[in-house]
């Protein structure tokens, strides 16, 4: 992990133990900039709830090891590429 990499994360205080965690190569108008949901339990835990990288949530000790989390499966999603949709299967329209 480089430390460039991690300056491309930033983290922006929602509540008192709540942040969001923000890629900074994304415009910040553009919902996909939001890497995670990160809040501060009550036994210091960190716990992240993935939006646009990831799915579900994890806890991390540390914040050295949630940025890494981070990194980690924002280039696993760049490396899946775009998704084609699924097709929808063709029906026929209701007639009144």
């Amino acid at each position: 992990m480089h430390t460039d990499d991690i300056h491309q994360l930033e983290l922006t205080p929602l509540a008192d133990r709540c942040w969001r965690l923000c890629d900074r190569n994304v415009a910040g108008s553009d919902a996909a900039s939001v890497v995670a949901y990160v809040e501060l339990l009550d036994d210091g835990v960190y716990e992240a709830v993935w939006v646009s990288v990831g799915i579900g949530s994890a806890r991390f000790v540390t914040l050295e090891s949630l940025f890494g989390a981070a990194l980690e499966l924002m280039a696993q999603s760049m490396s899946f590429g775009p998704f084609k949709p699924s097709p929808i299967p063709h029906r026929p329209p209701a007639h009144a």
